[in-house]
């Protein structure tokens, strides 16, 4: 029997089971030859996710979910910082769940900056002409029998479309029974005619991407199904499921709250930053969200018709149910 019984309060967002860290795409860069060996994610292009981040309710540094994934260290973007990632050009990963959902962007101007941003005004469970899309992938990232729970995040067209058509190639691969495939995705770059590993790029809307790919699926991993394993999706059924992520239509605008902090978040969210990074760039611009709002500022969106040409042989979605 439904419960009468109530405060008036609503449900809040469905958590995840377990700690996860959050990994972000990010394209190679060819001026980061030197970083070849030691960061090979940002010579190539690959995943990232901080070591550390802001508690927010005491604003005090923690430590995030560990990966078993090599441990670098980077500098913000005007040489006054650096901090930890998580990252590598791969990541051999066993997908539990997941959950997709599209953004009507608006352009706004800040009055108090002058600043560009897209704000996310509504949301939709069907692609729409010139919308962007959210997908989140929970499942656990392997390096060796070393595993851990983790959510990849895929905001940007370039790296949705891309990983559409990878986890279209390893849906291909012939699965055994009461067996798991643990799925390659990410990048190896591509070789030159004297045989030098250089980053792969895809011109894409206005700028180049660095394409995600099936890697190594001739020679591929399974992990057998676990009490464990069935667990992790029978608990994560309500954050794929959670009513309020997946809510469509409009998205309510409250002005109380429409300041530089909202806005910052909103432009990192267009970016496809997971939390952790949101969080980084907070700490590197000392707290000052109009100062985090302008060095996150610039970025740019493909055209509906390069989109929907991309898509074509990319609609169908992966089924992630092991």
């Amino acid at each position: 029997m439904t419960n009468r019984f109530t405060d008036g309060t609503t449900q809040g967002y469905s958590e995840l089971p377990v700690p996860a860290a959050w990994l972000s795409w990010t394209r190679g860069n060819s001026q980061l030859l030197p970083l070849k060996d030691t960061d090979p994610g940002a010579f190539l292009g690959g995943w990232r996710a901080f070591v550390t981040g802001k508690d927010r309710a005491t604003g005090e540094e923690v430590a995030n979910p560990i990966l078993p994934l090599p441990v670098v260290e980077r500098m913000s973007q005007d040489g006054k910082f650096s901090y930890q990632v998580y990252a590598h050009h791969y990541v051999e990963f066993l997908p539990i769940q997941h959950r997709m959902r599209y953004e009507l962007k608006e352009k706004t101007i800040d009055p108090k900056t002058g600043n560009e941003y897209n704000k996310t005004v509504a949301t939709s469970k069907t692609k729409q002409q010139g919308w962007n899309p959210n997908r989140q992938i929970f499942g656990l990232v392997f390096v060796g029998d070393n595993y851990a729970p983790a959510v990849l995040v895929l905001n940007k067209w370039s790296a949705f479309i891309s990983f559409e058509k990878a986890g279209q190639a390893w849906n291909k691969v012939k699965v055994p029974e009461n067996m798991v495939l643990i799925r390659r995705y990410g990048t190896v770059g591509l070789k030159d005619a004297k045989g030098k590993v250089l980053p792969k790029f895809e011109e894409f809307g206005q700028g180049r991407s660095t394409p995600i790919e099936a890697v190594g699926i001739s020679k591929p991993r399974f992990f057998e199904i676990t009490a464990e394993l069935d667990d992790l999706y029978e608990k994560s059924i309500a954050w794929k499921e959670c009513p309020i992520w997946n809510a469509v239509g409009e998205v309510a605008e409250d002005p109380q709250v429409d300041t530089a902090m909202t806005k910052f978040l909103s432009a990192c969210d267009d970016m496809g930053l997971t939390n952790v990074e949101i969080e980084q760039l907070v700490k590197e611009n000392q707290g000052d969200y109009v100062a985090a709002l302008k060095a996150v500022s610039g970025t740019f969106e493909p055209s509906a018709d390069e989109i929907n040409t991309a898509l074509t042989d990319s609609d169908q979605e992966d089924s992630f149910q092991f």
